[in-house]
């Protein structure tokens, strides 16, 4: 059977102390075998005490991180969660913004990298273009694997550590170089994306083959409604700030995703 680590990374406060009790609370009670696997949650500098209790009674594993330069944009602290040294075959980064579902190990292979569709493009095609050009990387034929989605990531151990060093090679180059012409201050305009911009870069590099996820990993709840999503079975819902008041997920209005929803809000009330 495949060896997973999954692995998220947030901040100490209230908002991330939610969302990554939140993750791993679905990945035991809806993620089937994903609730087999080795769990680690990584926090920035410190860890509230009751929080770290509480992940640590649910056979979650805790780490405190250092961040990186703090020049960098703080998303690309992510890139910590390849410096877990476990057993493991696959890798599982999630976003801490996420809710599982359903088990989705029938998705994960030890051989291909997998990750989602990016829905949101900060860019244009001339940008991507440009910024693959510039660094002498080959763009991507298919559009969809041009934009890497960092949100969920399943990385076969084999390529982790090499990932890990290009992928912040990137970010730290793509930093230094915003503002440096009028290209760059363009895609300047998007630092809060770097990390992205990094990880695409760096699979060029690295010359990895992507193998996109499916929709059903890729449904937002975003404050609309989205048609293409009604009728899917999610494995995986990403929430980003649409919470409510008392820590419960808003609904979308989509008549599945909504089904699911209310299941984890259900175990968010115990």
């Amino acid at each position: 059977m495949t060896k997973l680590l999954i692995t998220c990374l947030g901040e100490n406060n209230e908002t991330f102390h939610f969302r990554i009790i939140t993750l791993f609370k679905t990945i035991k009670t809806f993620g089937g075998h994903l609730a087999e696997a080795k769990l680690r949650a990584n926090f920035v500098d410190a860890i509230d005490k009751n929080i770290y209790e509480t992940l640590t009674a649910m056979g979650v594993q805790v780490k405190i991180v250092k961040p990186y330069d703090p020049k960098l944009q703080r998303h690309c602290n992510k890139i910590r969660m390849l410096e877990i040294e476990e057993e493991y075959d696959v890798l599982v980064a999630l976003d801490c913004d996420t809710a599982v579902t359903r088990d989705f190990t029938s998705e994960i292979s030890s051989e291909s990298f997998r990750r989602c569709d990016s829905l949101l493009d900060p860019l244009t095609i001339h940008e991507w273009r440009y910024l693959y050009n510039y660094f002498n990387l080959s763009m991507p034929d298919d559009e969809k694997k041009i934009h890497a989605n960092s949100a969920v990531l399943f990385i076969p151990q084999k390529y982790v550590k090499a990932l890990r060093i290009t992928w912040l090679y990137y970010a730290n180059l793509i930093t230094d170089t915003f503002f440096s012409n009028d290209q760059w201050s363009k895609l300047g305009q998007h630092k809060y994306f770097t990390d992205q911009f990094a990880l695409s870069l760096a699979l060029a590099h690295q010359k990895i083959d992507i193998q996109l996820l499916p929709a059903e990993f890729n449904i937002h709840i975003n404050g609309s409604y989205q048609a293409w999503a009604d009728q899917l079975h999610p494995y995986i819902l990403s929430y980003h700030d649409f919470v409510s008041h008392d820590w419960k997920l808003n609904t979308t209005a989509m008549s599945v995703p909504d089904q699911y929803i209310n299941k984890i809000n259900e175990i968010l009330s115990k």
